[in-house]
């Protein structure tokens, strides 16, 4: 699925500042499990020298909130789709 005319994945470094946060908000992981679905926002996500897919396996175990880690693991599974990395 593409995101839609004209829309284009939040740029990598504010979803990682947003990721790198002592408390990242909880409506993140439902966002990155949403921008995941669309091979642009896999792509995103999966670029290497975003460190995203680290930020995001630290989630998993470390997040507070039940909805950020379900969107987080979300977001990790729709990557798994992603074949051209």
């Amino acid at each position: 699925r593409a995101l839609g005319p004209g829309a284009e994945p939040p740029p990598p470094p504010l979803l990682l500042r947003a990721l790198s946060s002592a408390r990242p908000p909880a409506e993140l992981g439902a966002l990155l499990c949403n921008l995941s679905q669309a091979p642009e926002g896999r792509r995103a996500l999966l670029d290497r020298s975003g460190r995203a897919v680290q930020r995001l396996l630290a989630l998993v175990r470390g997040a507070d909130s039940a909805e950020l880690r379900r969107g987080v693991v979300g977001a990790l599974r729709n990557c798994c789709f992603e074949h051209g990395k």
